[in-house]
């Protein structure tokens, strides 16, 4: 009983802060361990007090070269499924890859929602420290290493699970943020980072 008095007044603190937009570094936090723990256990996405925006699949286009006949990188469809929090500035986009020899890699990632304000400087700073936190409490569990994805951008933090999830894939979590150059984005979430790893399809691909 105790556990779930608890999580309805997490998701009420979450509806209430970003309806306010008071914190948006707690309602980060919230969404993006609720991203983390779905890809490192390989369950279902908690959307719990969130608004379902239904499925969708998002082609990606080729790599190409002008100096080679063929594409670099070949493109490829994502079907990803997408929840919002009403008022919130925030999308959660749970991403599924193509399919290779049966199992497909995933994704949970937030982004800004679309004409949205974007990140500010004193946002950044927020989240960074947010960021820090949760990196050191995943730390102090003995599961968790130290991961930072390239120097990029004005923000490039990561954390991995030490181990492989149940899916056979290393797992990353990172936070990206640029406001030095236009336009300013965030990039943040959860994904299974080798390409032999994943599990059976969860949706349906083209």
């Amino acid at each position: 009983m105790r556990r779930i008095t608890l999580s309805v007044l997490l998701n009420l603190a979450l509806i209430t802060s970003a309806g306010a937009s008071e914190d948006l570094s707690s309602v980060w936090r919230n969404l993006f361990t609720r991203c983390r723990i779905a890809v490192e256990t390989g369950k279902d996405f908690d959307a719990t007090g969130l608004r379902d925006l239904g499925r969708d699949v998002k082609t990606v286009a080729p790599v190409t070269d002008p100096r080679v006949p063929f594409p670099l990188l070949l493109g490829y469809q994502v079907t990803e499924q997408r929840w919002e929090v009403p008022e919130s500035r925030f999308v959660v986009v749970d991403a599924e890859y193509p399919p290779q020899d049966g199992k497909s890699r995933r994704s949970c990632n937030l982004e800004i929602v679309q004409g949205a304000k974007p990140i500010s400087t004193a946002e950044e700073k927020h989240l960074r420290a947010t960021f820090f936190a949760e990196r050191d409490e995943l730390l102090s569990t003995g599961r968790y290493e130290r991961w930072n994805p390239d120097a990029i951008f004005s923000t490039n933090l990561g954390v991995r699970l030490a181990g492989n999830n149940p899916h056979g894939c290393r797992v990353v979590s990172y936070l990206g943020i640029e406001t030095q150059r236009a336009p300013p984005f965030l990039v943040t979430g959860s994904a299974e980072q080798d390409g032999a790893c994943g599990a059976a399809p969860r949706f349906a691909h083209p």
